[in-house]
């Protein structure tokens, strides 16, 4: 059931945003899209960056190599405390990388339409 409710709130925003988007100026949506960008760069990059350093002395020990590319892997090993010290940068970091790419759909959308 919670399922459906996610797919029918993802089908609402993206024909909701795709009316949003369409009735506003290019200049705002550009614009829009340019803070998404910066906010999400700002607030994501550093959140990250302190998840793995979290993670890695989180799990110290017995770390593979080249660990980095698929941490949430990791994440298994995490000790309840543990999991309460990293997994907010992970989200963090993750809502931030959401929001970039948001922005970025934003901005290729102001683009377009300016021509």
């Amino acid at each position: 059931m919670s399922e459906l409710v996610v797919t029918i709130v993802i089908v609402v925003a993206l024909i909701g945003s795709a009316i949003v988007t369409s009735r506003l100026a290019w200049e705002t949506v550009l614009g829009a899209g340019i803070w998404m960008v910066l906010v999400g760069l700002v607030a994501g990059v550093p959140a990250g960056f302190w998840y793995h350093v979290r993670l890695y002395r989180s799990l110290a020990g017995g770390l593979p190599t080249r660990w980095w590319w698929r941490p949430t892997g990791l994440h298994s090993r995490l000790g309840t405390a543990e999991r309460r010290r990293v997994m907010p940068w992970f989200y963090l970091g993750a809502a931030g990388f959401l929001l970039t790419m948001g922005g970025c759909v934003l901005i290729a959308i102001g683009v377009i339409r300016s021509r």
